[in-house]
């Protein structure tokens, strides 16, 4: 991947421009540039995006950058994104190697619910938050 841009999840507008930028991903932002009343909404319309796009041939890649951990948001965001199979979780304010397993753990489990195969949805983590 080349470029990536983050995209906030709140808005059906730019995510709907997002596959046009010519980027090699779309980071669906659910953290940062999404405000905590907004969060329940931007979930809903980052799992429609991601059903749009699935079978789109061509298409960026389709990155989710969740809640941290710590914050009690990342459950509901992975319960709400994970049934649109994104390709990838973006992992923010990692704190270390335990927050990724601890990740991986929540995604596998979502991924035997989903009927996605065990490790199909990569982790990228920012740890220098």
């Amino acid at each position: 991947m080349r470029s990536l841009l983050f995209v906030p999840a709140d808005s059906e507008r730019k995510l709907a421009r997002g596959p046009q930028s010519g980027a090699d991903a779309l980071i669906l932002d659910l953290e940062d540039s999404v405000a905590l009343s907004a969060k329940p909404q931007a979930r809903e319309i980052a799992r429609a995006f991601l059903d749009s796009q699935r079978d789109v041939p061509g298409r960026p890649m389709l990155i989710v950058r969740i809640n941290p951990l710590g914050s009690g948001l990342s459950e509901a965001d992975l319960d709400a994104v994970m049934p649109g199979a994104p390709d990838a979780i973006m992992l923010p304010k990692a704190e270390g190697g335990a927050d990724v397993v601890h990740c991986d753990a929540k995604l596998t489990a979502r991924e035997a619910l989903h009927g996605l195969a065990e490790g199909a949805l990569e982790i990228l983590v920012i740890a220098t938050e």
